[in-house]
């Protein structure tokens, strides 16, 4: 007995050992999913710590639903938002950061007209006909002046001195190489001091591929500019602030950190980059990952800020001291007018109110660090954990087990959430496997009984479902309950064209060889392209993409089984013909749409099967090859051709109303794929239906 407890206790910390070394090859290689998870575990942080309140040193000026009904609808004459920037300079704003794209001139008709009617009298001569016709003139110069609304606002700006616009850059392809030295004229505001100038190579800020300033005069009437270019990851969250952009070898801030420079009174030139690390705004220090970017710690969701409505602002109904000494943020905030961001505290923010948390960042120093060293605790984890489990699970039944390491993974939570609350931000994705995987390891030998259970049970149903169902029970048992799920899928239909005709002149051992080699054919086909065959309704084939196992490419997958059916029903034609047999035609029907999967049997047998309106629609189409005249018997609906239209090449057949629809639905002739080399036309002798009236 001795020896079978240290033969056990060596094996499971050799199974602790080999997920050491898992881990840290899993570590090495960063897959992009564990990313992920990693990132959705920072934005639960935010959702636990609830909002912070962010002072009251930056408010938003927001172009808001009861600005618009009072003022017009967007976008505003560049007048009135001149007249809002002298509001906001008479109410003593420090700085007004403008979130507003200003890149091309007002189109005003009354501009053109005044401007081509002035150029007209001038070629006539008829303004410097006598008093009168200079008269005219004068006049038609005021008109113009008042109709210019970019130079009403460039003068608003001008005379404010307290104005940031913004300046757009389309980010560029990936750096290769060393980056380039300054070149061309500069914008106005590029950073002129640098520290670790020469390591900036190893520290790349986003690459710029064009830029978009403001008009000339508003840019040189303005006290700065700031990129406003907003970087997502990969999940489309907005997590990190590009607080300097590259473009042709010259470094620019960003919105909000040109509008704390000009608040705080800080010249161009005390605007430093240090590369990798900081970025300094006078006695003010952001912290910087290698890429160059400040990580933003978002008070709350959007309307967190203090929003004050435009056109109270311009109707002065507003206290004297709403913006006094405060940086403004301009922007809208209506819906319909505003980029939304995804945030982690909020699907859906202005992006006027990023820059205005971004720049409330850095005024109060509330930032969250990433700092190198948290490699290190990732590490420290991956070794850690396997050994602590090593020694603690074989003392404990594999329930209480389960409650510890959900325990243990409780505790570093916590600890990981305390420190977030406290400005760091440290990582528990890796730790969490290692701590995962030495669970598993450990447990599994207790589960052997259990495991020739579950090979019975896969040997048994695969005589009735398809692999991929097999293995999706396996995964997960609850699937065998009643029961299905809503998701987006696409259903196939075949059929025989007037199969009991058919029948009925052939001999019935004819027949069923026929059908057996024809319905073979056809189901290669949907398993080649992954489809799951859900049943023979007769001569009939129904089948599903993009279950169980998720497709995002399923109404693809569906067309492309269909063109390989017709290839192979020619095939069979061949060889029929050769053999003296009267070959049969078919239709398909295929739609895309939500429908309901599952186990959609009874208590007695177990049927994965999908229902819905979607499924009755491909059911029909299927049926109204009858009615048209097509160079290939497969219609489609216009949800699966809208799923899959870069990759196929179709024939819109118009509108109808199909039983059961109260109203018609495009359909379209499927013809093939877009690719040359994947094209797959069908002969048009395999088509003899009459065209539809």
């Amino acid at each position: 007995m001795a020896f079978r407890f240290i033969g056990t206790r060596v094996r499971v910390y050799l199974i602790a050992a080999g997920v050491v070394v898992l881990a840290l090859a899993v570590f090495l290689w960063a897959p992009e999913f564990l990313k992920t998870v990693e990132i959705r575990l920072y934005d639960l942080h935010f959702k636990l710590r609830g909002v912070e309140q962010p002072g009251d040193r930056v408010v938003i000026a927001a172009i808001d639903e009861k600005s618009l009904a009072a003022l017009g609808r967007w976008p505003w004459p560049r007048s009135l938002m001149g007249e809002l920037i002298r509001a906001l300079s008479a109410g003593g704003a420090k700085v007004i950061a403008v979130d507003i794209l200003l890149s091309e001139p007002e189109a005003s008709g009354e501009l053109r007209a005044a401007t081509q009617l002035s150029e007209r009298l001038r070629a006539l001569g008829a303004a410097g006909g006598g008093a009168a016709g200079s008269a005219v003139q004068r006049e038609l110069e005021e008109v113009i002046r008042r109709a210019d609304h970019d130079g009403q606002l460039a003068e608003a700006i001008r005379d404010s001195g307290r104005v940031v616009l913004p300046i757009v850059f389309e980010v560029g392809p990936d750096r290769s190489g060393p980056p380039p030295e300054p070149s061309g004229t500069p914008f106005k505001s590029a950073l002129q001091s640098f520290r670790h100038y020469d390591e900036r190579g190893q520290y790349p800020p986003p690459l710029a591929k064009e830029a978009t300033p403001p008009l000339p005069a508003l840019v040189e009437a303005a006290q700065a500019l700031g990129h406003v270019t907003m970087l997502a990851d990969q999940d489309g969250t907005t997590r990190w602030e590009a607080v300097i952009f590259e473009d042709r070898g010259r470094y620019y801030p960003s919105l909000a950190i040109q509008a704390v420079r000009v608040a705080s009174g800080v010249e161009p030139k005390a605007l430093t980059l240090d590369f990798g690390r900081a970025l300094t705004v006078g006695s003010m220090s952001a912290p910087l990952d290698p890429r160059d970017r400040l990580l933003i710690n978002y008070a709350g969701p959007g309307g967190t800020f203090r929003h004050l409505s435009a056109v109270d602002l311009l109707s002065g109904k507003l206290p004297s001291d709403a913006v006094r000494d405060r940086i403004v943020f301009i922007g809208a905030t209506a819906a319909g007018t505003y980029d939304l961001r995804v945030t982690p505290t909020s699907p859906i923010m202005p992006g006027v109110e990023k820059h205005a948390n971004v720049a409330e960042n850095v005024l109060n120093g509330r930032f969250l660090r990433r700092p190198d060293w948290v490699e290190l605790v990732e590490l420290a984890g991956i070794l850690l954990f396997p050994f602590l489990l090593a020694w603690l699970l074989p003392r404990l039944r594999p329930v209480v087990s389960l409650g510890a390491v959900l325990a243990i993974w409780g505790v570093v939570f916590a600890g990981v959430h305390l420190a977030f609350r406290g400005g760091l931000w440290l990582p528990v994705v890796y730790p969490t496997l290692a701590l995962g995987l030495t669970f598993v390891g450990i447990t599994v030998y207790r589960l052997l009984t259990e495991e020739r259970q579950r090979l019975w049970t896969k040997r048994a149903f695969q005589h009735f479902v398809s692999p991929e169902v097999v293995e999706r029970i396996m995964e997960n048992p609850a699937a065998l309950q009643f029961g299905g799920e809503v998701r987006p899928l696409t259903v196939l239909f075949t059929d025989i064209r007037d199969f009991t005709g058919f029948t009925e002149r052939h001999q019935p051992q004819e027949v069923v060889q026929m059908l057996r080699e024809y319905l073979t054919r056809m189901v290669d086909q949907v398993l080649e392209q992954q489809g799951t065959l859900d049943k023979f309704i007769g001569d009939a084939v129904m089948a599903i993409f993009g279950a169980p196992v998720p497709q995002p490419d399923h109404a693809e997958r569906a067309c492309r089984a269909a063109l390989g059916m017709i290839r192979e029903l020619e095939t069979l034609h061949a060889r029929w013909a050769a053999e003296g047999r009267e070959p049969f035609r078919m239709g398909v029907g295929i739609n895309t749409g939500e429908m309901v999967v599952g186990n959609l049997g009874s208590e007695q047998l177990f049927d994965y099967t999908v229902v819905g309106d979607g499924v009755n629609l491909a059911a029909r189409l299927e049926s109204l090859n009858k009615e048209y005249k097509t160079t290939t018997p497969i219609i489609i609906s216009e949800s699966t051709y809208l799923a899959a239209r870069d990759v196929l090449d179709v024939r819109r057949l118009g509108e109808v109303t199909v039983k059961g629809k109260s109203r018609p639905v495009v359909i379209y002739e499927l013809l093939g794929l877009s690719d040359a080399a994947e094209q797959a036309l069908v002969p048009a002798s395999l088509t003899t239906e009459p065209e539809r009236a």
